[in-house]
Order: structure tokens, then C-alpha cells, then sequence
């Protein structure tokens, strides 16, 4: 207790002027602390604050007559100066407590950070404890100008302090994912004060958080070179390949093609399960690891990023390097090393920051599973066409049946694993060519008005567009046993508001093209608006007719409510939804996908999962997004294969009859 050298000495480090002020609040609640560590006792604390303002400081040695224990009351008044201050114990036990001065601002980030408190690392909890004595002493009355200017540009310097380009976003950088901790996903009016009051003593930089994960997710792209790339009319055992194979057929020849390994004649070494080791060793040099980690260095220096997220692609790529010295390639012990590279990657990208690491993992995801099914000694390609449909990889080939794998990283909210994949290229694959364009991505597209194919419900006018409609809607639901889900008067409804919604739309675009034909940004900005207008007494009229259970019926429980929502349902999305209800149950070609996942489970380890496809509707999540925006041309219906819906009743089979799921028995239609 009477170690008061090194008392003052930790107080003069702690304040950041490094003279202790015992008229400061702040100060006193830093000595206040010290004296905690130091197990003096609470009744021997305020006793010395109750007659700090009668010391002088410089006699260290007159700390000692204040070392006596004395009895006290819950709390106790302290004068210091001219003001009260309350310390003291509310209970009256052991229990600690702070001196009564934090700023209501501090208090809400403080608030904030204690929520998320299990989430960080003791070095981050260390950060955030001394960045919160800093924004304390930017609203202290008492500090002096010098001081506060020393504290802003401590939290831009040693916690990475910026804003977002509306200036209501804190951020503190170095927690790297945990940087919006104090200000949330959205900004607070508490955070933008902190931000003006930071600016207006020292330069701010603007952080565009989107820009810095867009940049990691260019840079992860991976990149075989287009000198690897072998089209099958380039080489005839490849033409033999595609040829072979009847799921091929189903797409674009266009499309057809891989990144592949040569031999000294220029000539494809296929299969690759033959030739393992030089297709590994094409994917792990491939420059996208070495550009991200270039990149990532560029933000660490920039205080934009934690140095881990460098650190961990560092050690990863050695790993990767080694796996071929180390192990025989093809051997499951290469495959298992690969794994655990790529899990460790992982795990030190998100400890790092898991805003990056998401950017990174969901463009690295395919080279994890190609990498460990070339490491097995299995027959795998990467298509070479960035728009190959549903595939990212091609497993089986040569010696086997193809299967196109969707490689897919982190579930993103809800049911969604990844990115979900436009319903366009899934339905590319059907096996009915009448079928395989039928969805398109966004309202008043040509050729897809109303997001699906126009020669399905469009007419020369709005009577014949009615009729269409009504025969659309009947003989799409009828052909897998879902005529019941509207009756003949619904299907009226409906197909009536589709025309008129068909006639606005037509019209919208035809005022708007008129006046401004060139800019098609602002076009399609003036079309939403002009939309905008009119959609919400569509969406009313749908959403008296389709209820949640018939939505269920169309595309499954687990999808209901993206297509029944709280201002109704978008005629659009409802014309997507109906199609797309017969194009899953019918598209055969389902069955010839699978679905790798790659995610964080809710007890956050690394999870590694590839499940078959089916044509069950409720295995996908099923979402819509209809509207052409700025950098983004709509998408349509959107699907991301989760494999959580519960079976359909009824089976449909290829010869068109119905069964029973459950007894297998034939159904009438």
C-alpha cells in the first residue's frame, strides 16, 4: 500500500500528457484504478480523493498519512475542486466502482464494446479500453486543447480511427471485422459527433470499407491463364470429352472448355486423375494468392486492414507450396494437408478481420475443392468460361458420369449459403429446350417484361395477354400437380393484373425511351422511380390472393415469405415464382449437380459440406430481385441450394405420372 513511486510513476503513464492532473476527472479515475491494482481498500480510496485537492502533488511522501481504513456510507460525495464527484460501493459490500464522469457518448460506445466483449482478443480488448479513454478526454470539459488534439490523433494512429463518406460511421480499423463496433452497421447520431469532434482537430481519412472488400475480392480471383485455357475444338481428345458426355449437350458449346495442363505438343493431358500432380501444381502457383497477398500488405500499411489477414495468406501459401515436396501426390494424406491449409486460412482470416475474410473465402472456395479432389487422384476441371451455367467445377469426365459441382463460401443470412446463382443459368440446363430460357433478370427486360420469357404471357394486346396468362398459369401448374393452387376465379385476378400491370410497363418504357434514349443508367434510374408509382396497388391486389400457404404450395414453406411480403407480392416475382415452380420439379439436370458449402457453423468452426441436388423446390433458397439498379442488372430469381426442405408429397416422373412420396403408389391427376 505504500509503493507510491510506482503508483505515480503508472499514473504519469497512463495520463496522456504524462503529468498527472489531480483536477482532471479523468486522471482521478485512472489513479482510482491504480489504487485497485495496488488493493488498497475502497474506504482508503476516497479518503485520499476526499483530500487530494488539499495536497501537494510534488510531496509524494504525503500520500502516506491517508492509508488508514475508514468507515463509509454506499456512496460518498468527493469534492475535487469545485465539483462532486460520486464514488463509492451502491451495495455497500466489496463490489467496485468507477468514479461518476464518463461522457453519455463514451457510455453508449462503451455500452457497445462490453456487448461484444467475448468477441474480442485480449489485445483488442486492451485497444478498445484505451481508445475509450481517449474519446473520454475529447469530451472532457477539463482537458485542455493540446490534450485533446493528442488524444484524436492517438485513436487515428494507434486504432485506425475513420469514417465512412456520410461521416455518421466510426471505425477503428485495427479490430479489422469488429472496426463498426462503436457505431453499428448504420452510424449513430452518437458515433458522427465522435467523428466531427476527431476531424476538427486532426486529418481524417475516409474509409471505403465496400472499395477495400471489393479490391481483396478481385484480387482472390483465381486465374489460370488464358494460355492454359483448351477448347475442344482445339484438341480432339477434349472434343471427345464434351462430346462424350450427354449433360454437355445442354449447354452452349460456346461455353465449352477448361483451364488444363499441356504436355510438349501443346496437347491437353487428360485425364487429369492421371496426371494429379502437375494440375495441382498449375492450380497452387496460379498469381491470385500472391496479387492478394501483395494487396493485403498494401492495406496493412495503410492501417486499413490487420496485418493477420497478410500473415495468414503468407503462411497458406507455404503450406500449399509444400503439400507437393511433402506428400505423393495423388495420396489422401496431400488431400488432408490441403484441407487443413485451407481451414487454417480460414480461422486466421477471421480472427484477422471477417469483413476480408469473407471476401477472400468466397473466391477461394472452388481452389479448396479442386485442390483436394486432385490431391485424391479424382478427375476434375475448371470450366474456363466465367459464365459456365451451375457449374464452377467439373468432377467426372472421361471415366465417370460429370457432375457439375457450385462451390459456395459462408452462410450469408438466412438459408443463403454464398451467392446465390441466377435461376437463368440453372434453367440453361434443362433437359426441354422450350424451358431453357424462360427466366430473365430484371423488370422491363426485352424480351422478359415482367422477369419471365415474354412468349409465355405476353400478347399484341392487353385482352391476349390476359388469356395467355390465365392458359399459362393453368397449364404450368397443372403439368406438376399444382393446378389446385389457384382456383379458375384467382387465376382471373391475376391474370387481368398482369395485363394492366404489362400495359404500364410497356408505356413507362416507351416515355422514357422517348425522352432519354443514350444514358442507360439514367434510364433505368427513371424507370424504378416512374415504377415505383404504380407497383404498390399491384402489390396489394397480389397480396389479397396469395397467401403465405400458396406461396408454400409454388416454391416451398421455407420460401414463402421472400415471395409474400409485407406490402404484398410483385406481380413479377409472382410470374418467376410460378415458372420457376415447374422448371425445378421438371429440370432433370438437378439431379446432376452438387452443392459444396463452405461456412462458419454457430459454434464457429469451419464447416466443409457437398450435398447432391434435387428438384424439390423447398431444398433452395428461393429469393427475388427484380429491379435493374446502378452496377447492377437485376438477377431475377434467385437460387442457393440448401437442402433443408421437407420432401414433397407427391413425386413426378419422367413419363409425366404422379406418386405418391410416402407409399409410391400412382396418384390421379
Amino acid at each position: 500500500m505504500n509503493n507510491f513511486k510506482e503508483i505515480l510513476n503508472e499514473l504519469s503513464y497512463r495520463v496522456s500528457t504524462g503529468i498527472p492532473d489531480l483536477t482532471n476527472e479523468q486522471h482521478l479515475i485512472k489513479l482510482w484504478d491504480i489504487l485497485q491494482e495496488h488493493n488498497w481498500s475502497v474506504e482508503a480510496r476516497v479518503e485520499l480523493l476526499k483530500n487530494l485537492n488539499e495536497i501537494d502533488f510534488k510531496d509524494k511522501a504525503a500520500f502516506a498519512k491517508y492509508n488508514a481504513k475508514h468507515k463509509m456510507r454506499p456512496t460518498t460525495k468527493v469534492k475535487i475542486g469545485n465539483k462532486d464527484t460520486t464514488v463509492g460501493d451502491e451495495t455497500g459490500d466489496d463490489k467496485e466502482k468507477d468514479v461518476k464522469v464518463k461522457n453519455k457518448n463514451v457510455k453508449d460506445f462503451e455500452d457497445r464494446i462490453n456487448k461484444r466483449m467475448d468477441s474480442l482478443s485480449e489485445e483488442q480488448k486492451e485497444l478498445t479500453k484505451n481508445s475509450l479513454e481517449k474519446m473520454n478526454t475529447l469530451y472532457d470539459d477539463n482537458a485542455t486543447p493540446e490534450q485533446q488534439k493528442e488524444a484524436a490523433q492517438w485513436l487515428v494512429d494507434n486504432a485506425g480511427f475513420s469514417t465512412n463518406e456520410n461521416r455518421k460511421k466510426a471505425y477503428l480499423n485495427k479490430l479489422g471485422g469488429m472496426r463498426k463496433i462503436i457505431s453499428g452497421d448504420a452510424g449513430t447520431t452518437k458515433s458522427a459527433d465522435l467523428v466531427n469532434k476527431v476531424s476538427s482537430l486532426v486529418e481524417l481519412k475516409t474509409f471505403d470499407a465496400k472499395s477495400v472488400k471489393q479490391g481483396f475480392t478481385t484480387k482472390a480471383k483465381p486465374d489460370l491463364g488464358n494460355e492454359n485455357i483448351v477448347k475442344p475444338n482445339e484438341d480432339e481428345n477434349l472434343q471427345k470429352f464434351f462430346d462424350k458426355n450427354p449433360l454437355f449437350s445442354k449447354v452452349r458449346k460456346g461455353l465449352h472448355g477448361i483451364y488444363g495442363v499441356k504436355d510438349e505438343d501443346g496437347k491437353v493431358k487428360i485425364p487429369s486423375s492421371e496426371h494429379s500432380k502437375d494440375y495441382l501444381e498449375q492450380s497452387i502457383n496460379n498469381p491470385a494468392l500472391q496479387n492478394t497477398i501483395d494487396y493485403a500488405k498494401q492495406q496493412a500499411e495503410a492501417g486499413t486492414t490487420d496485418k493477420g489477414v497478410q500473415t495468414s495468406l503468407e503462411e497458406h501459401q507455404k503450406r500449399l507450396q509444400n503439400v507437393t515436396k511433402d506428400y505423393d501426390v495423388p495420396s489422401q494424406q496431400a488431400a488432408d494437408a490441403i484441407a487443413n491449409s485451407y481451414n487454417n486460412l480460414m480461422v486466421g482470416l477471421h480472427k484477422a478481420d471477417s469483413d476480408v475474410a469473407n471476401s477472400i473465402m468466397k473466391q477461394l472456395a472452388e481452389n479448396n475443392l479442386y485442390e483436394q479432389e486432385l490431391a485424391k487422384g479424382e478427375e476434375v476441371y475448371l470450366p474456363s468460361a466465367p459464365n459456365f451455367p451451375a457449374g464452377d467445377k467439373i468432377k467426372g469426365g472421361t471415366l465417370e458420369r460429370v457432375s457439375l459441382v457450385s462451390c459456395k463460401w459462408g452462410k450469408t443470412s438466412g438459408r443463403i449459403y454464398g451467392c446465390p446463382a441466377n435461376s437463368k443459368t440453372i434453367c440453361e440446363l434443362h433437359q426441354d429446350k422450350s424451358k431453357q430460357n424462360n427466366q430473365g433478370q430484371y423488370l422491363g427486360e426485352k424480351g422478359h417484361t415482367l422477369v419471365i420469357n415474354d412468349d409465355l404471357i405476353k400478347g399484341a394486346n392487353k385482352e391476349e395477354t390476359i388469356q395467355k396468362t390465365s392458359k399459362f398459369i393453368e397449364d404450368t401448374l397443372n403439368e406438376v400437380n399444382l393446378g389446385d393452387t389457384f382456383s379458375e376465379d384467382e387465376r382471373k385476378q391475376i391474370a387481368t393484373s398482369v395485363g394492366d400491370y404489362m400495359e404500364d410497363v410497356d408505356r413507362i418504357k416507351k416515355e422514357i425511351a422517348d425522352s432519354n434514349p443514350a444514358d442507360k443508367t439514367a434510364y433505368w434510374k427513371s424507370f424504378d422511380k416512374k415504377v415505383s408509382q404504380i407497383e404498390d396497388k399491384y402489390k396489394k391486389k397480389m397480396g389479397s390472393i396469395i397467401t403465405t400457404e400458396k406461396a408454400g404450395k409454388l416454391i416451398g414453406e421455407n420460401n414463402a415469405k421472400n415471395l409474400v411480403q409485407k406490402g404484398g407480392v410483385k406481380i413479377e416475382a409472382l410470374m418467376s415464382a410460378i415458372e420457376i415452380s415447374n422448371n425445378i420439379r421438371t429440370n432433370e439436370s438437378l439431379n446432376e449437380l452438387e452443392h459444396n458449402k463452405q461456412y462458419y457453423d454457430e459454434n464457429g468452426e469451419p464447416k466443409f459440406d457437398t450435398d447432391k441436388g434435387t428438384q424439390n423446390p423447398d431444398d433452395y433458397s428461393i429469393t427475388f430481385r427484380t429491379k435493374r439498379t446502378a452496377g447492377r442488372t437485376g438477377g431475377g430469381c434467385q437460387m442457393s441450394y440448401t437442402g433443408d426442405g421437407k420432401p414433397a408429397p407427391t413425386d413426378l416422373n419422367k413419363d409425366g405420372s404422379v406418386v405418391d412420396h410416402k407409399t409410391g403408389k400412382e396418384r390421379e391427376v
